[in-house]
């Protein structure tokens, strides 16, 4: 019997041969596979003998390798590292090296690990025969995978028989019911005008709104204070500073118990704000003026910033009289001229940046509307109350469904349209996809569950998936009120990890829209109710551990081709490895052994608890635990 299943659909059978292979590469890999690391520079001779970590025979390569330069590429305009490029003489041919870029030689794969001062440290590894049979098995559990949901007589696909005759019977039995600041600070539209001019911030440019927000939530935790805007406050800082030092005390006595020789845990939070406070108070944070020194790279030097000694005494001038020029002319109430001195410090950053070295005027000012609109907390408010209005639809009268369905409909397409626009701008200003950190996988999710309930038609579903939506935008924005937009990491920079975070996300969201669904299975009285909400989720399963476990491979794939191994044992891979296997039982209800998850009410609570390894996932590998995948 179960022979003749396995013939009739090949591809469930593939998918479990392409799982022993990938084991059997890692098994030759771990035995057969040598890696370790070289450091070289370019002043020596070329070397043979490098630093193994693992493998069988010596730590001496069969051909010399010598490094013959190596180059920092940085962000147009900034002093950010993009990526890390050494170029290696082996037996006369050149190899370039670089983040997420292998070089190869008679099958040793050389990668980028470390870069000094003229020298350059290498990871290396041998390992032809592993790499084939892994690659091989990963190709075969993708084709195996994308097979599956094609053949016609699995369990999986009898699902959808059931699920129409579930819709039907659920259907028959539809039932038939400013105050003023006392503290000193610039007018608003001068310090809006102030938020204009372009900031070196979190590594990247910016303009002072945004320095100003994240200043301003960091000491306040709001976007604004005593009725004064972000840049008010900022410039408060600025030009008044010991008034609004003291104006702090006042606010959060706690800071004058800071001792910077015993700092308790608790007092690390109050440490780091007075941190930022004497920050502000030396002027150091205020990187406003661009020094182009010829060489690619552009130096931000702050109000207190030195004076390189290739720069010209015009500019040197310009850094010494532009600010206090401007406090001078706000002492004395002349706005106006402040206005204009300000401008002409915007015009006089192009100048000496460079136009092409400097973000344009419409980028900045799409920075600042994002500023303003990018509030994905107001957008998880509403979407928490629009999954009420859905589920309120599916069990309302005839009668009153079509426009409350109409209007639920509508909302939900416009919280997708506004979603799509803070991802776009995040994406457009960071030039990268935003996958990068906790709030912008939240906002991929987020986007997920959207287009979701956009795609759905049953409103039970759909409020599910809205309260996805909700919970996503809600955790995106417990950092800050607008996701932080900052530079890439260079070895982040691959498109397999966009691919890989892509997939593991979009399961995630089912794995989520499955314990939702079993929650309210579980509270619905309805017998037929909980028996359609299991076939969903028998429906929505597999393909859900078929997108996790594509995303694992994908991922480990990613760290093959940035530093030479595919996994780590990192609390974040361990830990989707246990949330793989957790998921895949209940994939297996068909078998006799695993019968049991054919019954509505024990899987419904299996997947209500195997939600909680999504949450450990991403929330505890992702922030608490150390390890490679740790945003904190």
């Amino acid at each position: 019997m179960k022979q003749k299943y396995l013939l009739r659909n090949p591809f469930t059978l593939f998918i479990h041969i392409a799982l022993v292979i990938i084991l059997a590469g890692a098994i030759v890999t771990h035995f057969c596979g040598i890696q370790g690391k070289i450091t070289l520079t370019t002043d020596e001779q070329p070397k043979v003998d490098f630093e193994k970590d693992s493998g069988p025979g010596e730590a001496v390569l069969p051909f010399p390798l010598k490094l013959k330069d190596v180059e920092i590429i940085y962000y147009p305009g900034t002093s950010t590292p993009m990526d890390f490029k050494s170029v290696i003489d082996v037996n006369g041919s050149e190899i370039d090296v670089s983040m997420n870029k292998i070089g190869t030689y008679r099958d040793w794969r050389f990668y980028q690990s470390a870069m000094g001062d003229g020298s350059a440290t290498l990871a290396l590894s041998h390992d032809p025969i592993g790499i084939l049979i892994t690659y091989i098995g990963y190709a075969l559990l993708g084709i195996s995978m994308l097979g599956f949901f094609f053949q016609r007589s699995t369990p999986w696909r009898a699902l959808f028989k059931a699920l129409r005759k579930y819709s039907l019977i659920l259907f028959l039995l539809t039932p038939t019911f400013i105050s003023e600041a006392s503290t000193p600070t610039i007018q608003r539209p001068l310090a809006a005008n102030l938020g204009k001019v372009c900031v070196y911030w979190n590594d990247r440019i910016a303009p002072m709104q945004t320095m100003a927000l994240d200043v301003t939530r960091s000491l306040y935790g709001a976007d604004s204070y005593q009725g004064m805007t972000a840049e008010q406050v900022l410039a408060g800082w600025l030009f008044y500073f010991d008034e609004w030092w003291g104006d702090y005390t006042r606010y959060n006595p706690r800071i004058l118990e800071i001792k910077p020789d015993n700092i308790s845990d608790k007092q690390k939070k109050e440490a780091a704000k007075l941190s930022l406070i004497q920050w502000l108070g030396t002027g150091d944070a205020f990187k406003i003026y661009p020094y182009n020194a010829g060489d690619g790279k552009i130096e931000w030097l702050s109000l207190t910033g030195r004076r390189p000694a290739a720069m010209s005494l015009e500019q040197w001038k310009f850094m010494q009289t532009t600010m206090p020029e401007i406090k001078t002319l706000i002492m004395r109430g002349k706005n106006i001229e402040a206005n204009e001195v300000l401008d002409s410090l915007v015009v006089k950053q192009v100048y000496y940046a460079g136009q092409d070295n400097i973000p344009s005027s419409r980028l900045m000012q799409l920075e600042r509307v994002y500023n303003k609109a990018g509030r994905p907390a107001y957008a998880g408010i509403v979407a928490f109350g629009l999954s009420i209005l859905l589920f309120f639809v599916s069990f309302s009268s005839d009668t009153n469904r079509r426009g409350l369905r109409f209007t639920g409909n509508i909302m939900v397409w416009i919280l997708l349209i506004f979603i799509v626009g803070i991802i776009s701008c995040i994406w457009i200003l960071s030039r990268h996809i935003p996958l990068s950190n906790g709030p912008e996988t939240m906002l991929f999710m987020a986007l997920v569950s959207a287009i979701g309930a956009c795609v759905v038609r049953r409103s039970d579903i759909k409020g599910a998936l809205t309260l996805i939506c909700g919970l996503c935008l809600m955790v995106a924005a417990m950092g800050s009120k607008t996701p932080k937009i900052g530079a890439l990491m260079p070895v982040l920079g691959s498109p397999l990890l966009s691919i890989h975070v892509m997939l593991v996300m979009i399961a995630y969201v089912l794995f989520l829209l499955m314990a939702v669904l079993s929650a309210v299975a579980l509270l619905s009285r309805s017998h037929t109710k909980k028996e359609y909400l299991s076939v969903v989720n028998r429906l929505i399963l597999t393909p859900a551990v078929c997108l996790l476990a594509a995303g694992i491979f994908i991922g480990a794939v990613w760290a093959n081709q940035s530093w030479g191994r595919y996994w780590g044992w990192d609390p974040k891979e361990t830990c989707a490895l246990i949330m793989l296997l957790i998921y895949a039982l209940p994939v297996h209800w068909g078998s006799r052994r695993m019968a049991c998850f054919r019954k509505p009410r024990v899987l419904h609570i299996y997947l209500l608890l195997a939600v909680l390894t999504v949450a450990f996932t991403y929330f505890g590998a992702n922030y608490l635990l150390p390890g490679l995948h740790s945003y904190a």
